[in-house]
């Protein structure tokens, strides 16, 4: 009896939280029917227990002892699973949204300050949080044209709180400043954005902290020039670098193999963020994730049939101050459902 008492007074309750939040538009209708259902379920269970033997019998939930509870408890948090799943869908929407009119926010104020004449040009696109103390080696070593085309960097300054923005634009850089931190996938995009609409014909990435020789890249917009390849990606494992631990070394080989079957392109480095690519070509990919975006990347230009090469590129440590990729859990973790939602996609 307690059981059933305790089950009603948390039907009351419930309902009583989705009626005032539907009050106030903050529920939207399927989460108040939702929330009903569970609600109805629970009252009907304290009152007349008997009525939801038709169902749970049919689920298998025969009455006696506590197989009636079983099976409400099944049910419960079948309603629960739906509500938190329609939770998460809502805030990866409302993220999405806000997002979006940071994005559009950080290029008006692009084009109110000049949008540069990026016409047959290759555009380095540089996302950059709080990297003022890397930037100027990275944009005083970099070419002032490569294959014959005119350089120019593009720093997005991805919510950054030190004087990135600044130091960038000091050193001749174009600068688009979003005020809100997204990641490097979203500021890529915004990048990526940005270049297209000033007219670029090469488009190339590299990160901020100095790990990337700007010296070597030549060797990347060459082959989009005098061949017919669309992607060209940087590789380590085809060059060099200095390991940062043995976790992470084995774990681009897998993520490697594991792109390379995905993908039916080979892939011998898949985490990279030294790349060149043709206009056309990236205005030809969809790209959604704000982390980890390179499987998304590779995995899409595969998908649609592009011609994809990789060329040795040197990874150097660090310059200065300390690397913002999380734990090497936690980036096995973001790069795998990054791969999985891509490739579900």
């Amino acid at each position: 009896m307690g059981l059933r008492i305790f089950g009603a007074i948390v039907a009351v309750l419930l309902a009583a939280f989705a009626i005032a939040r539907y009050r106030k538009g903050q529920l939207r209708r399927g989460e108040s029917l939702l929330i009903a259902a569970v609600s109805t379920a629970l009252t009907v269970a304290a009152v007349a227990p008997n009525l939801l033997d038709p169902v749970l019998s049919a689920l298998g939930f025969e009455a006696g002892r506590e197989r009636r509870i079983i099976g409400l408890l099944v049910l419960s948090n079948l309603f629960t699973l739906a509500l938190v799943f329609r939770g998460f869908t809502r805030d990866d929407t409302l993220s999405t949204e806000i997002g979006d009119l940071v994005d559009y926010v950080a290029l008006r104020r692009l084009l109110d300050e000049g949008h540069p004449e990026l016409r047959g040009a290759a555009a380095v696109v540089i996302p950059a949080y709080n990297e003022a103390d890397n930037l100027p080696s990275v944009l005083t070593e970099m070419p002032d044209e490569v294959g014959g085309l005119r350089v120019q960097p593009i720093v997005i300054a991805d919510g950054s709180t030190d004087v990135t923005e600044t130091t960038a634009r000091n050193l001749g850089a174009t600068v688009i400043r979003r005020d809100l931190r997204r990641g490097s996938g979203a500021a890529v995009r915004l990048g990526y954005k940005a270049a297209l609409e000033g007219g670029a014909r090469v488009i190339v990435t590299l990160d901020a902290d100095g790990q990337h020789d700007p010296g070597e890249m030549e060797q990347l917009v060459k082959p989009l020039l005098s061949n017919d390849v669309d992607m060209v990606q940087g590789s380590r494992i085809l060059g060099d670098f200095e390991v940062e631990s043995k976790a992470r070394k084995y774990g681009v080989r897998v993520f490697a193999l594991l792109l390379t079957l995905l993908g039916s392109t080979r892939i011998t480095d898949p985490s990279t963020g030294y790349r060149a690519m043709t206009a056309s070509a990236l205005k030809r990919l969809d790209l959604r994730q704000d982390q980890f975006y390179v499987s998304e990347l590779i995995l899409d230009a595969s998908r649609k049939g592009m011609n994809v090469v990789e060329v040795p590129i040197t990874i150097r440590a660090r310059a200065s101050g300390t690397s913002k990729k999380p734990t090497t859990f936690r980036y096995a973790w973001g790069f795998s459902k990054a791969i999985m939602r891509t490739w579900l996609r």
